[in-house]
């Protein structure tokens, strides 16, 4: 009887870790068929280091025109410059630092602002899909959803440190359409959405020109993106306090 015990035992331990092995295949699979529809590993190993640039509209009502530029260095460094009417904000992260310029004034972030800034980065990098090839990401595959109508694999991505975050992957195209997640505006607890669209080729690498994004369902902004710069280098300088 202990011996029938101990084996039921066993197979009922063991039949969770196989499932979990089952599950990262899975979704590994959906990754890898997104890697390169975007242009395949070579391509976008030149993504960490990149500036982009482009022009929207912001505000609950979409009636704030901007333009923005983003020169990042992943997975910890960013520097935003965002453009509204006769406003400049200017916000960088730089490792565990973080600041905010605006009217000319610099102000050092407070931890729950920097860490709502360091969780868009985050997001930022996901959407370069190589990382989520190594170690350090859990992945476990999620039911199929609609993305604009059309059908989306969806893979829910977990990393120490970092929220959950969902990505959305269309059917036909295997192209990133969508990130969702749990995190905070304003210290509010909010849901986020990411919706990418417009994909075309930026030096080898097929990157999404219009991106939504949304707080709560409701659209906070929508942007343009006309130029993707991938770099082997940039200057720790760009990092810098402004």
């Amino acid at each position: 009887m202990r011996t029938n015990v101990g084996i039921v035992l066993l197979l009922c331990l063991g039949a969770p870790a196989s499932a979990w092995a089952g599950d990262r295949e899975k979704a590994l699979a959906v990754i890898e068929r997104a890697v390169k529809a975007h242009g395949g590993v070579d391509a976008l190993t030149k993504t960490p280091i990149r500036v982009r640039s482009g022009q929207g509209v912001v505000g609950l009502s979409g009636d704030r025109p901007f333009t923005t530029e983003e020169s990042v260095r992943f997975p910890d460094r960013c520097r935003m410059v965002l453009d509204v009417g006769r406003e400049r904000l200017i916000v960088v992260l730089n490792g565990d630092k973080g600041w905010m310029q605006a009217g000319g004034t610099t102000q050092e972030m407070n931890k729950a602002t920097f860490a709502e800034r360091r969780e868009e980065l985050y997001v930022w990098w996901l959407m370069t899909l190589a990382p989520l090839l190594k170690d350090g990401f859990e992945l476990k595959p999620q039911a199929d959803a609609k993305v604009n109508d059309r059908e989306a694999a969806v893979v829910k991505v977990s990393s120490k440190g970092y929220p959950d975050a969902t990505l959305f992957f269309d059917k036909k195209t295997d192209l990133l359409v969508k990130i969702a997640r749990r995190g905070t505006e304003a210290g509010i607890p909010v849901s986020k959405e990411y919706l990418y669209s417009d994909h075309k080729d930026f030096d080898g690498v097929k990157m999404p020109s219009k991106e939504i994004t949304k707080i709560n369902g409701t659209k906070l902004s929508e942007v343009k993106f006309t130029s993707y710069k991938f770099l082997s280098r940039i200057e720790d300088a760009t990092f810098n306090k402004p």
